[in-house]
C-alpha cells in the first residue's frame, strides 16, 4: 500500500476548524489519541475500582480515564502548574477540546494532581513503547540508525552544604515539634530556629574553616537537642491514641512524618560533624543532599558543574523519537547504559539498529557487534578500542549525526521545561520524565505527519 495514500487514509486533517486553526500540533496529537484508543486504555489497571473501563475511581461525576491521560500530556505540552492546568481546563477552547472536558465539566489541581499521579512509572513505560511503535508503525522511524547520550536533570531543591542542611533539620524538626504539642499538651519543647539562623548567617559569612568550625559546632549541639526533642515525640505519639477520629488521624500522620524524619537528620548530623569538625573526606554514597528530596543524587559529568539531581540516558532515533530513556539512581558510567539501551530496543521493539553512534564514554565494541549492528562509531574512543564502519565517509557523518543529539536533548529540557523537575519523591521523578518524554514523542510524530502532509 503506497504511504502516502495510508497516512491520508490515518490522518485526514482538517485544520481548518477555529479551534485548532493556530495550533496545528495540539491537534494532530489530539488526532493520534483518538485514533489510537488502546494507547490510552494501557492506563486503566492504576484504576482497579473503576465502575468501567473508562472510569477513574474519583466520585460521582468523575474524570474519564482518557481525559486523566490528556490532562497529563496537556500540562506538559504547555509546561504548567497543576493550578494553570485547572484554569486551561475550564477557560481554554483549545484545553477543553483536548482534555474531552464536557459541557460545564471542571477539576479542580487537587484532582488533577491525585489521579494523574495514580498512573505508575511501570505504566507509563508501556505507553511510550506503544506511541514509539505507532511511530514506527508510520514510518516516522524505525530504528535502524540510533544515537544515545546521557544528560542530568535536577530535582527541586536548594544548594545542598552542611550549614543549611543542619538548618533544614532544626526548622523541620521545630516545625513539627509545634504541630505535636498543639496536638498532644504534654509534649512540651525548646525551638532553636531563632538561634539557628543566626548560626546559619554567621557561617556563609565567615570565610575560613578554623573561625568555621566553632560556629558548626553550636550548631550541631542545637541540631542533637532537637534529635532528642523528636525523639520524645515520637515515643509520646507512638504510646498514645486518641477517641476523636480525625485527631487520630492527624496523630498517626504527625508520627510518619516523624519517624521518616529522624534517620535524615542522625545522617545529616553525621556528615556535617565529620567534614566540618574531624575535616573527614566523606564518600558521596554516605551522603544525604536534601532533606525533602531524599533521593537526590550528586551528578558530576567531566569538568562541568555539579549538578544534583538524577542522570537520564536517552536514545533517539534519525527523526529525533526517543525509544528508550534509561531512568536509574546514583551516578553509573556511560558505558554500563549501552549494553542496556540495544537490550531494550530489542525486547521493546524487536529492533536491532544498523548504525549506532554515541560518545566514547560508550564505548562497547564486543556486545554491539554480538547484536550484529553493522556501523559502530563512538566519538572519541579510547585505548584498543577502533571504530567499525563500511568506509571512513560513513564514520564522519556517524559522528557528525551523533553531535545532533545534544541539540535534541536542549530542545526536550527547554521546550518541555524538563531540566528540573518539580514534581516530589522518586517515584514522581520518573513520572514526570515519561510523561516529559511521551509529550516529546508525540509533537515529534504530530510535526512528521503536519509537515508530509502539507507537502502533498
Amino acid at each position: 500500500m503506497d504511504f502516502m495514500k495510508f497516512f491520508k487514509n490515518q490522518y485526514a486533517l482538517d485544520f481548518e476548524q477555529p479551534v485548532w486553526k493556530n495550533d496545528s500540533e495540539l491537534f494532530v496529537m489530539d488526532q493520534i489519541l483518538e485514533k489510537n484508543p488502546q494507547i490510552t486504555m494501557l492506563a486503566a489497571p492504576c484504576f482497579p475500582k473503576a465502575r468501567d473501563e473508562r472510569q477513574a475511581p474519583v466520585g460521582r461525576d468523575g474524570m474519564i480515564l482518557e481525559q486523566i491521560v490528556r490532562c497529563a500530556i496537556y500540562q506538559r505540552h504547555k509546561t504548567l502548574t497543576w493550578r494553570q492546568l485547572s484554569e486551561h481546563t475550564e477557560d481554554s477552547k483549545k484545553g477543553r477540546r483536548f482534555t474531552k472536558m464536557a459541557y460545564e465539566q471542571s477539576f479542580s489541581h487537587q484532582a488533577l494532581q491525585e489521579n494523574i499521579s495514580k498512573i505508575t512509572s511501570a505504566v507509563l513505560e508501556k505507553i511510550h513503547i506503544a506511541i514509539c511503535q505507532h511511530g514506527v508503525d508510520l514510518g516516522i522511524d524505525d530504528g535502524q540508525k540510533i544515537r544515545t547520550d546521557s544528560t542530568a536533570i535536577e530535582t527541586n531543591i536548594h544548594h545542598p552544604t552542611n550549614a543549611s542542611l543542619l538548618w533544614d533539620c532544626i526548622r523541620v524538626a521545630g516545625r513539627l515539634l509545634q504541630r505535636t504539642h498543639e496536638l498532644l499538651k504534654t509534649v512540651t519543647f525548646r525551638s532553636y530556629q531563632k538561634v539557628g539562623k543566626k548560626l546559619l548567617f554567621k557561617i556563609v559569612n565567615t570565610k575560613g574553616e578554623e573561625k568555621r568550625r566553632p560556629l558548626f559546632k553550636k550548631m550541631l549541639k542545637y541540631q542533637k537537642a532537637d534529635l532528642r526533642q523528636v525523639q520524645t515525640a515520637i515515643q509520646s505519639l507512638s504510646a498514645c491514641w486518641l477517641a476523636d477520629a480525625a485527631q487520630e488521624k492527624q496523630r498517626q500522620a504527625l508520627l510518619a512524618e516523624l519517624e521518616a524524619l529522624l534517620p535524615n537528620i542522625e545522617k545529616i548530623a553525621d556528615v556535617a560533624y565529620r567534614r566540618e569538625i574531624l575535616d573527614e573526606k566523606v564518600p558521596v554514597d554516605d551522603k544525604l543532599f536534601s532533606l525533602f528530596e531524599t533521593h537526590t543524587d550528586c551528578i558530576v559529568k567531566g569538568q562541568r558543574d555539579v549538578v544534583f539531581g538524577h542522570k537520564v540516558n536517552f536514545t533517539s532515533g534519525k527523526n529525533n523519537l526517543i525509544f528508550d530513556c534509561i531512568l536509574e539512581r546514583g551516578n553509573p558510567a556511560d558505558s554500563s547504559y549501552f549494553p542496556k539501551t540495544l537490550d531494550n530496543l530489542e525486547v521493546n521493539f524487536n529492533i536491532t539498529p544498523c548504525d549506532v553512534a554515541s560518545d566514547g564514554g560508550y564505548a562497547n565494541l564486543e556486545y554491539a557487534q554480538a547484536k550484529g549492528i553493522g556501523n559502530i562509531v563512538f566519538n572519541k574512543v579510547k585505548g584498543s578500542q577502533q571504530n567499525i564502519t563500511s568506509s571512513k565517509k560513513m564514520e564522519t557523518m556517524l559522528k557528525k549525526w551523533r553531535a545532533g543529539i545534544e541539540a535534541m536533548i536542549s530542545n526536550f529540557k527547554r521546550g518541555l521545561k524538563a531540566s528540573l523537575c518539580t514534581w516530589k519523591g522518586w517515584e514522581a521523578f520518573k513520572s514526570f520524565m515519561l510523561w516529559s518524554v511521551i509529550t516529546f514523542n508525540l509533537r515529534i510524530m504530530a510535526r512528521r505527519i503536519a509537515a508530509r502532509l502539507a507537502t502533498t
